[in-house]
């Protein structure tokens, strides 16, 4: 969880420095380490620890899902100011 807890922080700095293409990189990023956690949990760990950790790859793919959306609309809310400008 720390991961995704730092996946976002950059993603917030990389928006605060206007580094679109990073912050869209990072979001997806996350969503690709989501991925990782589920597979790797369906593939290697049994038990209980598998449960434990598809449920943590869900929550980690939803939030970079959310990441993507708020990512999106502040690329948005962006061009939309440069072109009343």
């Amino acid at each position: 969880m720390a991961i995704s807890i730092i996946f976002v922080l950059t993603l917030f700095v990389s928006i605060a420095f206007n580094k679109r293409i990073a912050s869209l990189a990072i979001s997806f990023l996350t969503m690709l380490f989501g991925l990782f956690l589920l597979f790797y949990s369906f593939a290697k760990i049994s038990g209980l620890d598998a449960l434990d950790i598809q449920i943590k790859g869900i929550i980690i793919i939803g939030e970079g899902l959310l990441l993507l959306v708020i990512t999106s609309v502040f690329i948005s809310v962006q061009e939309a100011k440069k072109k009343t400008l």
